[in-house]
């Protein structure tokens, strides 16, 4: 299995979600396709696994070196405890402004579901981060990757010829 076939294991195994949190963040941020639904954005991101695994064994590589920069920069936080502070706070912020008559109102109601789901969410990103660690340290650290990569350099037609 490539490493970016790794992480699209790892990432399919979540909760639909979470896929969709992960999907759009990406999509959007490090690939600037900012036109994508939800939705649309978990077929994109399931799209460049595909495409990326396709590739040379190189950029399969830097491909999951990508993605992993990418997924921790935007969620690691959310794997303890303390990343959801901000979240919460943003949330009550919402739902008081929408209380006093302010224009929050409109997203009021979003906001008081997602605050009601903290909980729940915390503990499938906790889950999630545990996952995502363990494929980070076996299969997605940098001196794996390498070795990943000369391997399949090895085993190619490029690699060393015997005769």
């Amino acid at each position: 299995m490539t490493p970016i076939e790794a992480v699209k294991r790892w990432y399919v195994s979540l909760d639909d979600e979470l896929q969709t949190d992960i999907a759009y963040m990406f999509v959007s941020l490090t690939l600037g396709d900012c036109q994508f639904s939800p939705a649309a954005a978990v077929r994109r991101l399931l799209q460049w696994f595909d495409l990326r695994s396709a590739g040379s064994e190189h950029e399969d590589a830097l491909a999951a070196v990508v993605f992993r920069a990418s997924f921790e920069y935007m969620f690691a936080d959310r794997f303890t405890g303390a990343g959801w502070t901000f979240p919460e706070q943003l949330f009550k912020e919402v739902i008081r402004e929408a209380a006093e008559g302010k224009e929050a109102s409109k997203i009021a109601t979003t906001a008081f579901r997602l605050l009601r789901n903290i909980p729940d969410r915390k503990m499938k990103w906790r889950q999630a981060g545990e996952n995502w660690n363990a494929l980070v340290n076996s299969v997605l650290n940098d001196d794996a990757l390498k070795q990943w990569t000369h391997d399949q350099f090895l085993a190619s037609d490029f690699g060393p010829t015997q005769d």
